[in-house]
């Protein structure tokens, strides 16, 4: 037989159950309290009196803690769901607080509400539970995570930015084959990579070159163990500018672990300090050479305890006071020369204020013979500034006090043999300022020594040639450069004497330029042969020039008449002897124009020409003079030019006769012109002999030939290419020449341009 519940069992059945439950009736809108339980009562820590028979928006009002609560709306949509659809309606995580019993607090409480509705026997509601379950704890421990992992975000993307902005490189490889799970810039660019080809890609897959050289064992080693690794002055093959180079790094492998411990990659950390290991071992080695420079030299060491006396010296120390090993400081001190004790002792003195001891004295060996010694060193200091020792070193310096009494005996003979010379010798130092003269220079200016050091030497020369020569002096040593010059001095007689001065750049050890070293040579009476030879050569060329004139009139006469009368054969001959006239009569030319030239007579009738005009002209009379040469034209428009036409058309003409001359197996001339910053440049470009690269300085001097088995093969004076280049310089252009010997030389000058709008 089922026992059953009496029926006041339900009651304390109701009282006693630990879920929270409120009895209401459905008398919308109070929805009036009927019946609470005990454990209702202590949830909401209110009492009987204050609910039964109440409405329970009366007793429990709008949240007081939260203006902005919908409790109300929510709780009132949850009693009306229940009644309408006779099923239970449950409202969730919403929050109602408490009062705080015997204060005017409340607790914050969170709660889930179920309304179930009871139903009569017809199935009409007649009253609903409403039953509460307290979810504070839950809600606080929701927010409390959520609050964790929000924390924990914020933790990693500190991390992060930790991670990348972190001045020695990181890196995290993860799994077996150590993929690229994360790296940082400061490693990619140690890697030499990017992190867009790193990241997700097993890390030697990426870096193939460091495969094999243990560092997978490494890895593994750490990964496996879980026993970190560090590396310090490691050498590793990194690719950089496109070459593999070895370099130094101080790293460290850690393991990576997981939230649950276990080892899922490696850490790695990793700093370059190549330069550090070069700057080490150099210092290694500037130690080891020091050391064998000390040996190499026979420089003797020493270190004197101040306070004790007691010295302590290498044996080389020793050596040099001519004792085998080393001995007491007393021992030393006997073998100084007795006339150089007091020195010695004020050295030691003054040393202990200036901090440097330094002094030179002799010693006496055991076989009596005298040395000399330089002794250098250091004295070093306590706190307090009182001196505790001295560092420093011992030279034996007897050959160097020889050498230096046979320099000054040399030196002494030197300036002897330079105060006699004849010629002026001079020195300046790098700056140009003069740091030596000799007598000869004395002589001529009649000024003493010390007036010439330190200044520049333009002083004494005549004031027309003192701008040329002091221009190419600075050019010279602006690009230490050999210096050449001829201008006039005023000697101290009142004379006028011409003198050609040339240096030669100097270098000390160190390869650093330190000045110059010259001459000064007297060519008054080579000046003046010059003078009488320009004179001679014009007198004979004006002389030759009428004559031949005359001889050539006579020829070309003498030709006509040859032909009219059929002597072909004369005609030819004579026709031949007035083509050698015409080449002396150019010779002469070309005479007449060097002495005008040297006399600064030569005459030019400057004006605005055509220079394409004129040039067609020339060209056209040029090709006439051959047939197996053609002349190639390749001009552009020019428009005027401003100078002497005639004189300018002889340079042309010189420039293309010897293109023909020097070309004889070619078979074409190129003429042409080009235009550039208001400047006209003309060239004439042969396929002939070509110049050496040796000789291209020397094509534009007076009486310069082809050398060598060439020199009978084209004959001329050497004349018309210096004549060329004055005419050039004379109308304010450039010339140059440009040459491969057996494949021709191209010849050019320029040449400024007129206005080009008139």
């Amino acid at each position: 037989m089922v026992k059953k519940v009496p029926e006041g069992g339900y009651k304390d059945i109701f009282n006693c159950s630990p879920a929270t439950i409120l009895v209401m009736d459905i008398d919308a809108p109070f929805y009036t309290i009927l019946d609470v339980n005990e454990a209702y009562l202590n949830a909401t820590n209110s009492t009987r009196e204050e609910l039964v028979g109440k409405s329970v928006f009366g007793a429990f009002p709008a949240n007081p803690t939260d203006e902005v609560s919908k409790n109300i709306e929510r709780t009132i949509f949850s009693f009306e769901q229940a009644i309408q659809t006779k099923k239970s309606h449950t409202m969730y995580n919403y929050r109602y607080d408490i009062p705080i019993r015997g204060t005017d607090k409340f607790e914050e409480r969170w709660w889930t509400t179920t309304n179930t509705p009871i139903l009569d026997e017809r199935g009409d509601v007649v009253y609903f539970i409403h039953s509460p379950a307290n979810v504070t704890e839950l809600i606080k421990l929701g927010e409390r995570e959520k609050a964790g992992v929000e924390a924990l975000k914020n933790q990693r993307k500190q991390l992060y930015s930790t991670f990348m902005q972190a001045p020695v490189g990181i890196a995290i490889f993860k799994g077996p084959d150590y993929v690229v799970e994360l790296i940082n810039p400061p490693l990619c660019e140690l890697y030499g990579q990017t992190p867009e080809g790193m990241i997700g890609k097993p890390v030697f897959e990426v870096l193939t070159h460091a495969k094999g050289l243990g560092f997978e064992e490494l890895l593994d080693d750490v990964r496996l163990t879980g026993k970190p690794f560090r590396g310090h002055d490691l050498p590793a093959p990194i690719y950089r500018n496109g070459k593999l180079e070895t370099v130094y790094l101080d790293f460290v492998y850690e393991p990576f672990r997981e939230d649950d411990g276990s080892i899922s990659g490696v850490i790695a950390v990793a700093t370059e300090v190549t330069e550090q290991v070069y700057a080490r071992q150099q210092l290694e080695e500037a130690e080891e050479r020091a050391r064998l420079a000390v040996d190499a030299v026979g420089l003797g060491t020493f270190d004197l305890n101040l306070l004790t006396g007691e010295m302590i010296t290498s044996k080389q120390f020793a050596n040099i006071f001519g004792y085998d090993e080393p001995v007491s400081r007393h021992e030393y001190v006997k073998v100084f020369h007795p006339a150089d004790l007091e020195s010695r002792k004020k050295a030691h003195e003054a040393a202990l204020d200036a901090g440097k001891l330094l002094y030179e004295a002799r010693v006496i060996w055991p076989d009596k013979s005298t040395h000399w010694v330089k002794v250098e060193g250091k004295v070093y200091y306590d706190t307090a500034g009182k001196a505790l020792r001295i560092l420093g070193t011992l030279l034996d310096i007897t050959g160097q006090k020889k050498a230096k009494e046979a320099l000054a005996e040399s030196e002494q003979l030197l300036r002897s043999i330079t105060s006699a010379a004849p010629t002026t010798l001079w020195m300046s130092d790098e700056y140009g300022l003069i740091t030596y003269v000799n007598q000869t220079w004395i002589d001529w200016t009649g000024m003493p020594f010390e007036a010439h050091i330190g200044t520049k030497w333009t002083g004494h020369i005549v004031e027309e040639d003192k701008e040329n020569a002091a221009e190419k002096f600075e050019n010279a040593l602006l690009n230490r450069s050999m210096y050449e010059v001829e201008f006039r001095i005023n000697h101290i007689d009142g004379t006028t004497h011409w003198c050609v001065a040339n240096g030669r750049p100097q270098y000390r050890r160190d390869g650093s330029f330190s000045g110059y070293i010259g001459a000064c040579v007297d060519i008054t009476e080579q000046k003046y042969m010059q003078q009488q030879k320009d004179d001679f050569i014009g007198i004979a060329s004006h002389e030759l020039k009428t004559p031949v004139t005359s001889l050539k009139a006579y020829t070309q006469v003498l030709e006509r008449m040859l032909q009219k009368k059929g002597d072909v054969r004369e005609a030819e001959m004579i026709g031949r002897m007035d083509g050698q006239l015409n080449r002396l009569t150019s010779l002469i030319g070309d005479l007449l124009d060097v002495t005008k030239i040297n006399s600064g007579k030569l005459q030019f009738n400057n004006q605005e020409f055509d220079f394409n005009t004129a040039l067609e002209d020339l060209l056209e009379d040029l090709q006439r003079t051959t047939t197996k040469h053609t002349i190639v034209k390749k001009l552009v428009p020019a428009g005027l030019i401003h100078g002497d036409k005639e004189r300018i058309g002889q340079v042309i003409t010189n420039l293309v006769t010897n293109a023909i001359k020097y070309s004889p197996h070619s078979d074409k001339i190129i003429v042409y012109t080009t235009i550039n910053d208001n400047e006209l440049t003309l060239c004439v470009q042969d396929f002939g002999i070509g110049i050496a690269k040796k000789n291209l300085n020397k094509v534009f001097e007076q009486f310069y030939r082809v050398s060598g088995e060439m020199q009978h093969t084209f004959p001329g004076l050497g004349l018309g290419l210096y004549i060329s280049s004055e005419i050039i310089k004379r109308e304010g252009g450039r010339i140059w020449v440009t040459s491969e010997e057996g494949k021709g030389s191209t010849f050019c000058f320029a040449l400024p341009i007129a206005n080009r709008n008139k």
